[in-house]
């Protein structure tokens, strides 16, 4: 895992947040406790930067937002992986019985 070492003040420089808001991360779990911030960490403390700074999403709202990113990136590996194993069941069935169909309520 790759680890930035900074302070509190280098990160806030790097990212654009302020150093109470950071903190505030660190302190409710949302980020590593400083100086060890996985790079991970880093590019999703510039998303937060780009959802407060140029969105304006209020900062109580920036945790839901992330979630349900979070929620969906998950939901499409799903997907994905549904896919795979629904082409490898297909290349291995001997009678090509599926039928693709959208369903609608």
């Amino acid at each position: 895992m790759l680890v930035r070492r900074m302070s509190l003040e280098e990160l806030a420089r790097a990212t654009g947040l302020p150093v109470p808001v950071l903190q505030y991360l660190a302190d409710v779990g949302y980020i590593h406790p400083f100086p060890q911030l996985p790079a991970a960490e880093f590019d999703e403390l510039r998303r937060i930067r780009r959802l407060i700074d140029d969105l304006g999403v209020a900062t109580d709202t920036v945790d839901l937002i992330l979630h349900m990113r979070r929620r969906m990136l998950a939901m499409q590996r799903e997907i994905a992986r549904l896919r795979a194993e629904l082409a490898y069941r297909r290349a291995f069935d001997g009678v090509n019985t599926w039928v693709d169909a959208d369903w609608y309520e």
